[in-house]
């Protein structure tokens, strides 16, 4: 066939056919060339060898792509840990107010210049989260709205700080002079047989028998509600006949000194007294009213302590108190400009304590309801945060790990379905307490290394039953909320 035959047959084709044909003679040189390639490289030793080097030059060039990406992370991890630590955070809730809106403002506007800023945005995201009073909730709005790059690298930050802190924690708790350290104790397996640990309390020196340990104050305390003017409402000790502190503000409960009386103002009673005496104009200083904050409408606490009563509940109380606690703690750090990232408040102590599940019914819903009622016109945010989720944990916590308070003599009180860890004394329990180390001591009925003691009021002392070696556990005996 002639030059110009073939081309008259080509320009004779329909374009389909064409198109087929051509595709068709690329793919047979394709595969003709496929094959062989194949028969080359298995009979070649030369391009074996060459390809060989070529696939490792491609896997090192990978891994050192990863590895720069990776030390490139931990680089600008670094560098904005640093910037963070070097920069003052605000500390009135305004100023954080102010602050937070212009970091995100700065974040948003270094991620909307492009890839090439992701980096400098990370920086003004996590300065704001560093301010948000809800971190975790800020750390879901920034996983709907930051880009992901941005984002991993800001839930890096907060885990690492996280972890940093956690570890913090340990190493400034328990203070050395209480002679005892918290520590990893084995507590079994998992169904995959994966070790369990939990934190116990062990020995930091060789303790003598008879020697007490350590003595502490609790987080947290209360009385058995019918013995509410018999007993301090701060301390639970015995009121003397003459001499106790009445509330200036109400008659529902007593104190038995001033200085207990000035400390629960401060810390929780502010926000939790009925204010059912009448101030008469002028007669109470501007000190006082700050303490004391009365309130023109006292239903509301007066229908909680009725209700505490009725039900014989001291725990509901408690939560109350700590409740108003953290938020005392928290104005006081505000006021002196100490920063949280160098302290610990109530909540890191109680946040790590073991717990009883319990379940939502009428009772905890009703205790939430007068909760928020009581407390939301003085403790702003605490509609939000305290979810059933919260509180139902705060009562399995203090039902887990609360001590009676032995400290009652000659009382009657009726028996409380509400669980207290108690111990063997000679006197009666007037209320329960939650203790940030005793805490973390072991049980055991058969061979107990120490015992718990109170004097007067509701401070705790451990006391050695023998001597213990260095890093033993300390074990008591008291009653367990659940069977063993």
């Amino acid at each position: 066939m002639t030059d110009n035959s073939q081309s008259s047959l080509i320009l004779g084709m329909k374009p389909k056919t064409f198109a087929l044909a051509t595709a068709s003679a690329v793919v047979a040189a394709t595969l003709g060339y496929a094959f062989y390639f194949d028969h080359k490289r298995r009979n070649d030793p030369t391009l074996r060898k060459q390809m060989k080097l070529e696939r490792k030059k491609v896997k090192k060039a990978a891994k050192a792509a990863e590895e720069d990406a990776k030390q490139g992370k931990l680089k600008l991890i670094d560098q904005v840990l640093e910037a963070v630590a070097k920069e003052p955070m605000p500390a009135t809730p305004e100023a954080k107010e102010k602050y937070f809106m212009e970091q995100v403002a700065a974040g948003e506007q270094l991620c909307n210049a492009g890839e090439a800023h992701y980096n400098d945005a990370v920086l003004p995201f996590y300065k704001a989260l560093k301010v948000y009073p809800a971190p975790l909730e800020l750390i879901m709005i920034y996983q709907k709205t930051v880009p992901e790059p941005v984002f991993q690298t800001v839930v890096q930050l907060m885990a690492l700080e996280q972890n940093k802190r956690q570890t913090a924690f340990y190493e400034q708790f328990p203070s050395k002079d209480t002679h005892v350290r918290l520590a990893e104790l084995p507590a079994g397996k998992t169904p995959e047989g994966k070790p369990i640990v939990r934190r116990g309390l062990v020995a930091d020196e060789e303790v003598k028998d008879g020697q007490t340990i350590y003595t502490e104050s609790p987080l947290v305390s209360g009385l058995h509600p019918s013995l509410e003017g018999e007993y301090c409402n701060y301390c639970l000790k015995k009121l003397p006949e003459e001499g106790k502190v009445e509330c200036s503000n109400c008659d529902k409960v007593a104190f038995c000194s001033a200085e207990c009386e000035k400390v629960a103002n401060e810390n929780y009673h502010r926000y939790l007294c009925v204010n059912n005496k009448v101030i008469k104009e002028g007669e109470v200083d501007t000190e006082d009213e700050e303490k004391s904050t009365p309130s023109n409408n006292s239903d509301k606490e007066k229908a909680f302590l009725e209700y505490t009563k009725e039900k014989n509940a001291k725990y509901s109380y408690m939560v109350a108190k700590f409740l108003s606690t953290m938020v005392a703690e928290e104005m006081e750090r505000t006021r002196s400009g100490e920063s949280a990232e160098n302290t610990y408040n109530s909540w890191d102590h109680i946040d790590r304590f073991r717990y009883l599940d319990t379940s939502a019914n009428e009772d905890t819903a009703r205790e939430i309801e007068m909760l928020k009622e009581m407390l939301g016109s003085k403790v702003q945010g605490i509609s939000e945060f305290l979810t059933d989720e919260i509180y139902l944990m705060l009562k399995g916590k203090l039902l887990f790990n609360a001590y009676a308070v032995n400290v009652g003599e000659d009382i009657d009180v009726p028996e409380s379905s509400e669980h207290m860890r108690k111990t063997s004394s000679d006197k009666k329990p007037v209320g329960a307490a939650l203790y940030k180390i005793s805490t973390y001591i072991g049980q055991s009925e058969e061979k107990p290394n120490v015992k718990v003691v109170f004097g007067d009021n509701h401070d705790i002392s451990v006391v050695a039953l023998k001597d213990i070696s260095k890093d033993t556990e300390l074990v008591a005996s008291y009653s367990l909320p659940v069977p063993v």
